[in-house]
Formats: structure tokens, C-alpha cells, sequence
């Protein structure tokens, strides 16, 4: 009898350790990765603060870092996480100046005229542009 209370323990807290996994951890997407499905039928210039900018689909401002290469991103780890990447999904289709770049951590990034997307991670709602200018390398998409 004591054996199965030991076996139903140790099921319960397998079970326990396991409830705190979920798709999200599975998904590859980083978490810092900002994930944006544009479609050649949208418009993504929006009115924000700065004036008229490129945003995502969910009408967030988006980004140019002065440092990255064409078709070729630079900002990773600590960067990343206050810039973080406007990711394309796999199947996404470039289209007029919307191209996509892959980063050498393997995700596919959307590229405006061939320069890598970026969020900022102090725009805390769509139409706010509070890293144009920062550090004199990070612009709005006009």
C-alpha cells in the first residue's frame, strides 16, 4: 500500500513540475521577439508622434538601427531586448520595400527597404515613438 501513495506522489508532483511548460516555452520564438503578420493589402503608415511613421500591423512604431548592415541585422542579447525584432513568420512574403532578413540566431525579421524592424521597448501603446533619435542610430520609419 505504502509503494502506491509513493507512486501517486511522485505522479502528482511530475504533474506539478510539468503544468508550468506550455506551448509558448516550445514555440522557438524568443520571448523578446515581437512577431508582426504583414500583408501586401495593408496600409502600415500610421499618424503616431512623430509624425507619419511605419508601424506594425498592430499600428506599433517601428524602427531603424543606423549600425545595421543591409539585409542584415546587428542588435542581439541585451540590444535585442530593448529593440526587439519585428519578426516575420515563416511563410511571410516580401512585398514593395517590405523584405525579410534572417538574423544568425535563425529567425526571419521584416526589413524596410532592406534595413531590419525594430520595436522599442518603451512604446507602451501604438502611435508612441519615444526611441526616434535615441542614441542619434534609431529612426522612425518615414
Amino acid at each position: 500500500m505504502a509503494i502506491f501513495r509513493i507512486i501517486a506522489a511522485s505522479g502528482a508532483v511530475i504533474a506539478a513540475g510539468l503544468s508550468g511548460c506550455s506551448s509558448d516555452h516550445h514555440s522557438g520564438m524568443q520571448p523578446h521577439m515581437m512577431p508582426a503578420n504583414y500583408m501586401a493589402s495593408g496600409s502600415y503608415m500610421r499618424s503616431t508622434e512623430a509624425g507619419q511613421v511605419l508601424t506594425t500591423p498592430e499600428g506599433r512604431t517601428v524602427y531603424t538601427f543606423d549600425q545595421d548592415a543591409a539585409g542584415a541585422s546587428s542588435c542581439y542579447g541585451g540590444c535585442a531586448e530593448e529593440w526587439p525584432p519585428v519578426t516575420a513568420a515563416a511563410d511571410a512574403q516580401p512585398f514593395g520595400q517590405m523584405s525579410v532578413v534572417t538574423r544568425t540566431d535563425g529567425a526571419r525579421q521584416w526589413a524596410y527597404g532592406g534595413k531590419p524592424l525594430y520595436l522599442y521597448h518603451d512604446d507602451d501603446a501604438p502611435g508612441e515613438a519615444e526611441g526616434d533619435g535615441e542614441g542619434g542610430v534609431w529612426h522612425v520609419v518615414k
